[in-house]
């Protein structure tokens, strides 16, 4: 699998940008379903000095592709903006580092103002703010809405108004590849799942995972120690497609069942080391429906051909 690895790296602002697919690179993309921005890293070695400069300007924009030649080739595994670029020197090569966040000016920048008559429903109310703050929607059709019979009005951050709608309704929002995630607490996207077995590039064997406490100054007593166990954390070959909140069916000597990506990390070196992906699954709050619901449209940019051309002028995806 070594050398079957194939990435492409988009950097640039606006609707330009410069595309690497022939540099080392290596990242590590740590995704969770908190409303909090993913905040992640990416290093690239031996860049020219044009293009670690432009990097360093505001508003620089970057969407990394990884995965198998043999497989579905490079596909989206972040997008979001640089929060900061810098380079240092390691001779012989010149690392330039990446932080990265998810929807972190969206979040800072965005102040919404709204104003809806009797019966409006959460799904028009996230329609709008999610417009607002210029990223799709992705929202399984048969969400539950919560109606306002008596009409809403609001001003104020974006953040602030989500929190409000989502907690009225039971439901959770994160950002996730700059769209705009919400699904019932607890519950799973309408995304297609992915299994993990030994067949499907299972590393070792799924750990349990013990519940974190809050504080950790005592950790709470219990009679039954099956409560202090909380989901499985589990390693993989790189799963570029999973995002927190998605359906995972385990099928392994020791777990089977469908479980939710609650967190996940991808992992990195186009040159050597790890390729591969961690994450920890969690029992659903219900059963889920095994042919799963019509939802909201898959995170854009999915999937990708892998380029011919090694480097050049390319449009970032909007």
């Amino acid at each position: 699998m070594l050398f079957d690895r194939v990435y492409r790296l988009l950097v640039g602002q606006g609707n330009q940008g410069v595309e690497i697919n022939d540099l080392r690179i290596n990242f590590e993309i740590y995704k969770t379903a908190k409303k909090n921005p993913n905040r992640n890293r990416v290093q690239i070695y031996n860049l020219q000095k044009s293009t670690r400069q432009m990097l360093e300007k505001p508003d620089t924009k970057c969407v990394l592709y990884a995965g198998y030649a043999q497989q579905d080739g490079p596909v989206q595994i972040f997008s979001g903006g640089v929060v900061v670029a810098w380079s240092r020197y390691d001779l012989p090569d010149i690392i330039t580092e990446l932080e990265l966040t998810d929807g972190g000016a969206e979040i800072r920048d965005t102040t919404i103002s709204v104003g809806y008559n009797k019966g409006v429903k959460s799904s028009q109310i996230l329609k709008d703010v999610s417009q607002q703050m210029g990223m799709p929607l992705n929202i399984p059709s048969d969400l539950v809405d919560r109606i306002w019979n008596n009409g809403f009005s609001f001003f104020g951050p974006a953040r602030t108004l989500l929190d409000k709608i989502t907690k009225a309704g039971n439901h959770e929002w994160s950002i996730q590849n700059e769209n705009l995630q919400v699904i019932e607490t607890g519950m799973v996207t309408t995304r297609q799942g992915v299994v993990i077995s030994a067949d499907s590039g299972m590393i070792g064997s799924p750990e349990r995972e013990r519940k974190a406490y809050e504080g950790n100054t005592k950790r709470k007593k219990t009679n039954d120690p099956l409560k202090e166990f909380d989901g499985w954390r589990v390693k993989v070959l790189l799963m570029p497609q999973l995002n927190p909140g998605d359906r995972v069916q385990m099928d392994t000597r020791d777990v089977q069942g469908v479980f939710r990506c609650d967190w996940i990390n991808h992992k990195g070196d186009s040159f050597d080391g790890d390729w591969q992906t961690e994450l920890k699954v969690v029992d659903p709050a219900k059963k889920l429906n095994p042919t799963g619901s019509k939802g909201g449209a898959a995170p854009r940019g999915q999937s990708t051909k892998t380029s011919t051309v090694d480097s050049g002028r390319v449009p970032i995806p909007s």
